[in-house]
């Protein structure tokens, strides 16, 4: 009867999950979910950068740019 019982355990253990094990593999999965937004957003400004560069390159520079995005804003 108690190599029974005792069979029965190990069975369980094969299979279990321990909670410890959970708490990692969800740490695993935000830290993985917070390094792809971090990713996204800097994307996201080397885009932006790049377009403002290349809008001061068609501009004429920092006046042109100014002067526009104003002309933009206002409609005159």
């Amino acid at each position: 009867m108690a190599a029974t019982t005792k069979k029965k355990e190990n069975n369980l253990a094969i299979g279990a999950v321990d909670a410890t094990a959970l708490q990692r593999i969800n740490t695993g999965i935000q830290q993985v979910c917070v390094g792809l937004t971090v990713m996204m957003a800097g994307l996201a400004g080397i885009w932006g950068l790049a377009t403002l560069i290349n809008a001061m390159a068609m501009n004429g520079g920092l006046n042109g740019l100014l002067k526009g995005l104003m002309t933009a804003i206002t409609g005159q």
